[in-house]
């Protein structure tokens, strides 16, 4: 892993650094929506243009037509939703010309410095594809949402140190497995076909950060963590109107195409087996009895194409090593409670 850096010796930039960011918005409150976007205007040290993607709302967008006129938000409108990533990659095609790029969700809120300290994090570490900022909890704003992502070797992933009380635990500049896409900053050419590649819209919502984290790092790239930039996040806010059972098919969905598509073939048939025993122990004593069956078969449905993007991904870099991919989960397990939205 990497060494953090000294705060103190990073640099200001001459010009503000240019970056497009991209909120997708299905369905959210327009108090909500309008507090994300305010904040990112108000971003300071920073030349900022905010692409909000209506993803499709049930209320026809009444949350992003506020913003239609302002000079500073380019308003794209989806005519269905596909999931979180088709809505990034929809709004990436309107971004500017070689802009750094920030994801947001439409439920969290930069402080003024957060993006420039990013960009500065970014400046001083060449090997890094993106930053993770400190994103904390909204409503317990002394707990942690995310400072990263980490993923266990039966598959299984989580925001790192959700819900912990941040006592320091990560050193400015610190080397993390990859960026929750709720909030992170990356490379203009992060999402590029010959760089990273853009997001993967098989898994529609959940995984498809932790998808792109590890073929990032497969290609030899790191994310690192800027925890002077703070974000605020009313953590699934914006998601939890599907009911917990239609979260859970989806991330156990989810899990099983991540591992059969990035994990070499022996992780992935272990993680496969574990998490069938997992369900099939879940089948007989609950709870999701039907979700955990259709979160097998939709993922068995989805195995062809994972892997025909397996057999097509690029060779990995000379440095990968699979098995350090999880040392970053070590230790670490989730302090939040998923179905009442608070540390636990």
């Amino acid at each position: 892993m990497a060494l953090a850096f000294d705060a103190s010796r990073r640099h200001h930039r001459v010009n503000p650094a240019r970056i497009t960011a991209v909120v997708v918005v299905h369905g959210s409150p327009a108090d909500v929506v309008g507090a994300c976007v305010q904040s990112l205007i108000d971003a300071t040290d920073v030349d900022l243009h905010i692409v909000l993607v209506d993803n499709a709302s049930p209320d026809g967008g009444a949350a992003c037509r506020p913003w239609q006129t302002h000079d500073r938000v380019t308003v794209v409108t989806s005519a269905r939703n596909d999931g979180f990533a088709a809505g990034v990659n929809q709004g990436l095609l309107h971004r500017r010309n070689a802009d750094l790029i920030l994801l947001l969700n439409d439920d969290a809120t930069v402080m003024p410095d957060a993006v420039s300290l990013c960009v500065l994090s970014l400046d001083a570490h060449p090997s890094a594809i993106a930053v993770a900022p400190r994103v904390m909890l909204a409503d317990e704003p002394e707990r942690i949402d995310s400072i990263g992502v980490v993923i266990r070797p039966n598959g299984e992933a989580f925001n790192a140190y959700i819900g912990q009380r941040w006592t320091n635990q990560v050193a400015d500049g610190t080397e993390v497995l990859g960026p929750c896409f709720g909030a992170a900053l990356f490379r203009a050419d992060a999402f590029d076909a010959g760089v990273v590649g853009s997001i993967d819209e098989r898994y529609r919502l959940y995984y498809e950060d932790i998808d792109w984290d590890l073929r990032a790092r497969r290609a030899g790239w790191t994310t690192v963590a800027a925890t002077d930039a703070i974000v605020h996040h009313r953590h699934a806010s914006s998601t939890r109107l599907l009911g917990e059972a239609a979260r859970y098919e989806l991330v156990q969905r989810n899990l099983l195409l991540c591992v059969a598509k990035n994990f070499s073939g022996r992780r992935a048939v272990k993680a496969w087996v574990s998490r069938l025993v997992v369900h099939a122990k879940g089948v007989i004593k609950g709870p999701y009895r039907i979700e955990r069956l259709r979160s097998i078969g939709r993922a068995l449905i989805g195995v062809p194409s994972a892997l025909r993007a397996r057999r097509h991904a690029p060779p990995a870099s000379g440095e990968f090593d699979e098995a350090a991919l999880f040392t970053y989960a070590a230790g670490m397990s989730p302090q939040f409670d998923a179905e009442t939205y608070r540390s636990s």
